[in-house]
């Protein structure tokens, strides 16, 4: 029987006792399902028995109060209840199975049957076929429970309270509804386990059935098969021939055949495709006819191959066409030998590889850009392989790090690069064998690392390590000993700036503490000349000592202004967060400043309403910063104009106050300009006014100490809103607690 043939036949004996075995293990399988089913009957037969009896029992022990009844309980109950621990050890899927057969058996089932019972409880709990009579056993354990919790109660309330009639009787209720409900569940319970098992056995009639039908279906499947198959044989056999030759005919790679003296006897038509000649032009004739002998030692290794008749791949040779253009072919070829076993020829296949060629030139001619790229980059580089072996390495590698020339070569293992710089002290003093190793394990790990290395000799090295793909690392190595010279330089200079710079401000504030001794003494006998305060004086003096306050004043207020900015810079200025009423704070600033207001006509307004929450701040430094904001308002309205103060809160719980005023307003660039300490407007409406140019420096630094910020909104001629922000509670006690 052909191959053909036998291939559906095989099938269907397969697929047949695959059926048959089905059929065997469904069969053994339902009689042992339905065998457990029995035992299953059998331990609700005794779990009723045992708790019918020992209610029995509880009750007489109720009636009489005897100790020997309820002993007689005790020993009818335990079968029950053991069961229920049999079902709770099942239900735990960390335990072993085996772990339920003692209880089982005390539960009065045959030691035979409790594997089954146990493999089908862990196997078909969660089946929609089990699940409802398990969930049943499990609601007639829990009732199993209960009852022999009134039990332990009635024992107790006979041993405490022998003459508690009425208690006693309240506990019988209670067995007799549980038990009435426990005998409702077991009824449940025998009723879905018939329901149960007769849906196994019409599962497994059915299933018989439609087995039987299958091998009916595949016995006349095999009919059809075998006959179409046959069919597709004599087909098959008479195309094959047909189809080799077309496969031939349209391959890459063209066929030929020699005789046994190497001459060409057949060329397939590819042959002509590829190299563009006719085949007559080369049967009959030797392959060392028309091919160039680029290499004898080549050309000899592949007739001494022909002389032995051994197979041979992958030979390569030059045919160089009447167009004059060398064609690059690569043959396999196969001995042939007769019945008798004498040589007879070759056959194989050829191709051209002249785009293989090509390519392969292409990569010699970029492999060697890339070395001559490699050789002369201004950085060193070296490049080991997974087993820590030297690949390359360039001539910068072996200057940066003084290595003899000639000493060291591809191939070599790093422990030698190691071993040389440790001998010659490139890593400091030790055992050389341990500074070896703990480099050497430092590579093993192949992680990046990117550090800097100081030589002997003071050459600052940059060493930038990288693992490669396929196991290895490239390191980089780079003389960045001028780099940090500069670096150096630039971070000695920037440190000097900052020392003259804190100079500066200690300067500022020293000279501020020391003007304001004289400045308070000019004020104070100032304002007593103004007040007449030691015998009248004419109107003329007066002025001149009103001038003289003023002048005092205005200078101590520059000063202040001086010492507090140099408080901060220096970190002199604590801040003391608490909650902070914002219509209190307005009201105070209003009346500090309502006098200076007046005089110039502008009215202010508190729009902050009494109970707005508070504001989590320093409540000085809040009191400056509506002082300094609320007196610029003032300072840059227009006469007639009006100043308003309102209470802010964002969506994220931060919270704040807004100024308004309807003053000159600002330029972008100068809103900019103005939060630079001593800048002033250079507007002529600003320079009617006094100022040291350093209150909304003042206000942006006593918000950053809160974590807060300062926002300036304006237009000129339209006036202009100050908006300040503080964190919300939480973060700003999170903030002065760390």
């Amino acid at each position: 029987m052909s191959r053909v043939v036998l291939r559906p036949v095989v099938l269907f004996l397969t697929v047949m006792t695959i059926v048959i075995a089905v059929t065997i293990a469904a069969g053994t399988a339902g009689i042992v399902t339905v065998d457990i089913i029995r035992g299953y009957s059998n331990g609700a037969t005794y779990y009723s028995k045992g708790h019918l009896s020992a209610i029995t029992a509880l009750y007489r022990f109720a009636r009489t109060g005897e100790e020997r009844d309820y002993e007689v309980y005790r020993n009818r109950i335990h079968p029950t209840l053991s069961t229920g621990v049999a079902r709770e050890a099942l239900d735990a899927e960390d335990m072993p199975i085996q772990n339920s057969y003692p209880f089982l058996i005390q539960g009065n089932n045959h030691p035979d049957d409790v594997g089954g019972l146990a493999w089908l409880y862990r196997v078909f709990k969660e089946t929609p076929l089990f699940s409802p009579v398990l969930e049943t056993w499990a609601l007639a354990d829990e009732r199993v429970k209960q009852i022999d919790a009134q039990a332990d109660r009635l024992r107790h309330l006979i041993l405490t309270e022998p003459e508690n009639l009425d208690a006693r009787r309240e506990v019988v209720r209670n067995i007799e509804r549980i038990d009435a409900d426990l005998i409702r569940l077991e009824e449940t319970f025998s009723l879905q386990l018939g329901s149960t098992a007769r849906l196994l056995s019409s599962y497994l009639l059915w299933g018989l059935v439609a087995l039987g039908l299958l091998l009916t279906v595949l016995i006349w499947v095999l009919g059809i098969v075998i006959g179409r198959r046959l069919k597709a044989a004599r087909d098959t056999i008479r195309d094959r021939e047909s189809r080799l030759a077309d496969i031939v005919e349209v391959a890459a790679d063209w066929v030929w055949e020699t005789d046994a003296d190497h001459r060409y006897t057949f060329l397939s038509q590819r042959f002509e495709h590829v190299v563009g000649l006719s085949t007559a032009e080369f049967l009959g004739r030797k392959r060392t006819e028309f091919a160039l002998s680029e290499s004898d030692e080549h050309w000899q290794r592949h007739l001494d191959d022909l002389a032995m008749h051994r197979p041979f791949r992958g030979f390569e040779f030059v045919f160089r066409g009447p167009d004059g253009k060398d064609r690059h072919f690569r043959i396999n070829g196969k001995p042939v030998f007769d019945a008798n076993g004498c040589f007879i020829g070759y056959r194989g296949t050829g191709s051209d590889i002249a785009e293989a060629v090509a390519a392969q030139r292409e990569v010699a001619e970029k492999q060697v850009l890339l070395e001559a790229t490699f050789h002369h980059m201004a950085q060193g580089i070296s490049v080991f392989d997974a087993n820590f072996t030297a690949v390359a390495f360039n001539q910068h590698f072996l200057e940066l790090l003084d290595l003899p020339e000639g000493r060291f070569a591809p191939g070599d293992s790093l422990e030698t690069f190691v071993r040389f710089n440790a001998e010659r002290g490139e890593y400091g003093p030790g055992e050389i064998d341990k500074l070896i190793a703990e480099r050497v394990a430092e590579a093993s790990r192949l992680e990046p690392r990117d550090f800097e290395r100081v030589r002997p000799n003071g050459t600052v090295l940059e060493v930038s390590g990288r693992p490669l793909p396929n196991g290895g690392f490239v390191t980089t190595y780079t003389d960045v000993t001028e780099r940090n010279r500069v670096t150096e330089e630039l971070r000695s200079a920037k440190f000097a700036a900052e020392m003259a710079n804190q100079a500066k401000t200690l300067f500022l504030a020293n000279m501020s503490h020391e003007l304001r001794t004289p400045l308070n003494a000019v004020i104070g006998f100032s304002s007593l000349l103004t007040k007449k305060s030691f015998g009248p004086l004419s109107d003329r003096y007066v002025g001149y000592a009103e001038d003289i306050q003023q002048s005092g004043q205005h200078l101590l207020s520059v000063i202040n202004d001086i010492l507090d900015l140099s408080k901060v810079e220096i970190g002199q200025v604590d801040v003391s967060p608490e909650e902070v009423s914002p219509w209190a704070i307005a009201e105070g600033s209003f009346r500090l400043l309502q006098q200076k207001a007046d005089a110039s006509g502008i009215a202010l307004v508190n729009e902050t309403p009494v109970d707005a929450p508070g504001l989590f701040a320093d409540k000085r430094l809040l009191s400056q910063i509506l002082l300094n904001l609320v007196g610029n308002a003032v300072k840059f309205s227009n006469r007639g104009g009006t100043v308003r103060v309102r209470y802010v809160m964002t969506a994220d719980g931060r919270a704040g106050m807004a100024i308004h005023d309807e003053g000159v307003g600002m330029e972008p660039d100068q809103i900019t300009q103005a939060l630079q300490p001593f800048e002033q407007l250079d507007t002529g409406y600003a320079r009617m006014h006094e100022g040291t140019g350093l209150g909304l420096s003042l206000v942006q630094r006593y918000l950053d100490l809160h974590g807060g910020e300062l926002s300036i909104s304006s237009e000129p001629d339209r006036g202009t809103v100050v908006t300040i922000l503080f964190p919300a509670p939480s973060i700003m006690a999170a903030a002065g607690r760390s």
